[in-house]
């Protein structure tokens, strides 16, 4: 969308006067959505917990051992234990624009691509559903 945007703010009138409008294909599914950082499924984030263990050491002190990385399960027998949430590893466009097109032609051929060649992940229940509109840009 970055390139059609500036074919139209070109300062080549001949690129910019053949540009009228821009063809938006985008997935209503793949909207960029705010959640929680810590209980939001959608992004999924992976959590794990630092622990800490302690034992008795040779001099016979009191040694803390600090373990990082440890999942939901075994860092319950742990008394100290925090919680470490990551960066989300699901990213879309705010607008869950996948691509744009400066022709309805372009982006026409694009969705039936796009579901030729997805045909497999995308049968049955919770296929995509593509969405196509058109920005009209007045100079």
């Amino acid at each position: 969308m970055k390139a059609q945007l500036a074919a139209l703010t070109s300062s080549d009138e001949k690129l910019s006067q053949n540009v009228s409008s821009i063809w938006v294909v985008y997935d209503p599914s793949k909207i960029s959505v705010w959640c929680s950082k810590t209980d939001c499924p959608l992004l999924e984030r992976d959590i794990t917990y630092d622990v800490i263990k302690e034992e008795e050491g040779e001099d016979g002190e009191l040694e803390s051992i600090i373990k990082h990385g440890v999942s939901e399960e075994d860092s319950e027998e742990y008394d100290g234990r925090i919680k470490r949430v990551s960066s989300p590893r699901v990213k879309h466009h705010d607008l869950g624009v996948l691509a744009s097109f400066t022709s309805k032609k372009k982006a026409t051929d694009y969705i039936e691509e796009y579901f030729r060649m997805n045909r497999e992940t995308l049968s049955g229940k919770g296929g995509a559903e593509l969405g196509l509109s058109e920005i009209k840009v007045l100079n």
